[in-house]
């Protein structure tokens, strides 16, 4: 094996979708650390893999990174998998890969599934800048401060939900966001994936089917895109009287607004 520890994609639906070299390093580590070992042996059964299993989730990740790192010091070869999806984003593998680098342990992650990109692309949403925003929480003062983040971001934003919470997310956005559009995907790869593009102020929740794994996606804030960049002249002016360089105010510029970056750069030195 060339590495110490391999961190494996598994497929977020169809098991079809895992690659060639997912398996071969499945079948040829030492130990596959999994999410939930009952989940994860109907995969290596699938694929006829036969390894010793560990158990690697939320609750012992930061006990049972160090055990990894300690036997991978002494030899042990490990892929790191999670019950759908890819390690590390909103599921255990993050804190295993800080301790990796921080021992100097080999290690690599693999190219596979997401349900982040999927969801991403089948909404066609402008696709160039994105953030990642994971689960909608559950307490309300966590979910006001991600809506106030929501009401400003100028680039697509994609969330997880659950069936139980979809509707009051979905009553929350025609608050928050009516003038928007959002993309509920379900069932990513599945036999009953489902891609549906609304605009917000008219979802109908009684039409919707709450059940199933729900990726989000909600489109940027387009408020300033109407607006021309000659409009930002008197507060350009007044950041270059205080003494802000063109590259400190392109960046700043680049952040708050959807304006491209060579626009704002070739506005900035114009009024020079």
């Amino acid at each position: 094996m060339d590495y110490s520890i391999y961190f494996v994609p598994t497929p977020i639906g169809n098991l079809d979708d895992m690659t060639l070299r997912a398996i071969n390093v499945l079948k040829n580590v030492d130990i596959i650390a999994c999410e939930d070992t009952r989940e994860s042996k109907k995969l290596l059964n699938y694929f006829e893999i036969n390894k010793k299993l560990t158990s690697y989730h939320k609750f012992n990740e930061k006990q049972k990174s160090q055990e990894i790192i300690k036997n991978a010091q002494e030899g042990t070869s490990y892929a790191i998998i999670t019950d759908q999806g890819m390690p590390g984003i909103s599921d255990p593998g993050h804190i295993l890969i800080k301790e990796c680098i921080k021992n100097n342990i080999s290690y690599t992650v693999l190219p596979g599934p997401s349900s982040i990109l999927t969801g991403l692309i089948a909404s066609g949403f402008d696709n160039d800048r994105f953030a990642f925003y994971g689960f909608i929480p559950k307490k309300n003062s966590d979910k006001k401060k991600l809506y106030e983040e929501l009401k400003n971001e100028n680039k697509t934003s994609i969330l997880f939900d659950t069936p139980h919470n979809l509707e009051n997310t979905i009553n929350d956005f025609k608050i928050e966001f009516p003038n928007r559009k959002l993309a509920i995907t379900r069932e990513l790869s599945k036999k009953f994936e489902q891609y549906q593009i609304f605009d917000i102020k008219d979802i109908n929740t009684d039409e919707l089917t709450l059940k199933g794994e729900f990726v989000l996606i909600l489109e940027k804030n387009n408020e300033n895109e109407s607006l021309d960049i000659s409009s930002y002249k008197e507060q350009i002016l007044q950041m270059k009287k205080n003494g802000e360089s063109t590259k400190d105010i392109v960046k700043s510029l680049r952040k708050s607004t959807t304006f491209s970056k060579n626009d704002i750069y070739e506005f900035v030195i114009s009024l020079d």
